[in-house]
C-alpha cells in the first residue's frame, strides 16, 4: 500500500467513525448549581469573608475532598456578585473586586504575584519580586480588590513548596496589610497542616473556617439531606423532558450513594454520562443507570464487577453497611 493509499484509506476510516458528543441537555444540567443547604451555608461564608475586605483577620478557609463542590460554590459565588454588580464593566479601568488565583504544584514569591497579575489580565508579568509587588499594589489600589481568591491552597505545603512556605505566608500577610483585601483559601483538608507553625497567619483566618463534605447516609438527616439533593436533579431532568426512574426514589437513592460516595461532582458525573449513551426520548431505566456507571472511573472501592444499579437489595445493603 502506498503512502497515498494509506492517508486515503485512513481518511476514509476518520470519517466512518461514528461522531459522539456531549448533548446540548447534558451541559446545562452540568452547568446547574443545585442549591442544597450546605451549599448555601458555603456561600454564605464567602460572602461574610467577602464583606470583611478592610478589616482585621478578613479571612477565611474553605476545605473539602476533591469533588465535594468547592470550586463550584466559589464560582457560583462570584458569578452571582458579578451579575449583580453590571455597573463594575465600563469603558475604562474595568473593577476587579474579586480576583481568583489557582495555585501550581510549587508555589514561589515571585510566582503567586505573577500568578495575581495573570488574574488581572496584567500585560506586565516579567520583573523582579520588587518590581511585581508594586505592580499588585497599584492593581489592588486602581482596580479595587476587595478579595483574593487562592485555590488549590495545599500547595503551599513545606514538603511540596520549591522555596520556604513562609516566604509565600508572609507575602500573603503583608498583602492583607497593606491592601486590605480579603483572601479566600480553598483546598483539601490536608492543606490546614499549613498553618501549624505559622499561628501569625493562621490567626488570621481562624474566624472563618468552613468545610463541605459528601453527602452520607449515616442517619435519616442525611439521608434526607441527599433525598432532596436528587429530587432537584429529578425536577432538572424533567424539566429537560427527560423521563427516568427518579433518583430519589427507594431504589435508587442508596445506589447512587454507592455509586458516588455522596460527591456531587460524581453525582453529576453519573448523570452525564448516562445522558449521552441513552436515547432520551424513552424514559430512563435502571440498565441505562448501570450503563452510564460502566462508562465512568469513580473510586468508591466497589471492584470492577459490582455495579450498584444491577445489583440486588441485599447486595446494595451489604456494601452500605461496609462502608
Amino acid at each position: 500500500m502506498s503512502k497515498k493509499t494509506s492517508v486515503e484509506a485512513l481518511s476514509q476510516l476518520f470519517d466512518s467513525i461514528t461522531q459522539t458528543q456531549e448533548r446540548e441537555v447534558t451541559k446545562r444540567i452540568q452547568e446547574s448549581s443545585i442549591l442544597y443547604p450546605k451549599f448555601k451555608e458555603a456561600l454564605t461564608n464567602i460572602r461574610y469573608a467577602h464583606s470583611m475586605h478592610g478589616s482585621e483577620r478578613a479571612g477565611m478557609i474553605l476545605t473539602g475532598l476533591t469533588g465535594v463542590g468547592k470550586s463550584r460554590a466559589i464560582d457560583t459565588y462570584i458569578a452571582a456578585y458579578y451579575a449583580s454588580r453590571p455597573e463594575l464593566e465600563t469603558d475604562q479601568l474595568t473593577e476587579l473586586p474579586i480576583l481568583k488565583v489557582r495555585l501550581s504544584g510549587r508555589p514561589t514569591y515571585s510566582g503567586l504575584l505573577q500568578q495575581i497579575l495573570m488574574a488581572a489580565n496584567h500585560v506586565k508579568l516579567s520583573g523582579n519580586s520588587t518590581h511585581l509587588l508594586g505592580r499588585v499594589r497599584t492593581l489592588v489600589e486602581q482596580q479595587g480588590v476587595q478579595m483574593l481568591v487562592i485555590d488549590e491552597f495545599q500547595h503551599l505545603l513545606s514538603e511540596q513548596a520549591r522555596v520556604s512556605t513562609r516566604d509565600v505566608l508572609n507575602l500573603l500577610k503583608t498583602l492583607m496589610d497593606e491592601c486590605k483585601f480579603s483572601c479566600l483559601l480553598t483546598g483539601l483538608p490536608e492543606g490546614l497542616k499549613t498553618f501549624v507553625q505559622h499561628d501569625e497567619i493562621r490567626q488570621r483566618f481562624a474566624k472563618n473556617r468552613f468545610e463541605l463534605r459528601p453527602f452520607s447516609v449515616a442517619d435519616r438527616a442525611s439521608v434526607s439531606e441527599l433525598r432532596d439533593y436528587l429530587k432537584a436533579y429529578d425536577r432538572r431532568l424533567e424539566q429537560e423532558g427527560i423521563k427516568s426512574i427518579a433518583l430519589a426514589s427507594e431504589f435508587m437513592l442508596p445506589r447512587v450513594y454507592l455509586a458516588t460516595l455522596g460527591l456531587p461532582r460524581a453525582i453529576s458525573d453519573l448523570i452525564s454520562s448516562t445522558l449521552d449513551r441513552t436515547d432520551i426520548s424513552s424514559p430512563l431505566t435502571k440498565s441505562n443507570w448501570a450503563q452510564g456507571y460502566e462508562a465512568i472511573f469513580l473510586d468508591n472501592n466497589l471492584g470492577e464487577t459490582f455495579n450498584p444499579f444491577v445489583a440486588k437489595d441485599e447486595q446494595v445493603k451489604h456494601h452500605l453497611e461496609a462502608l
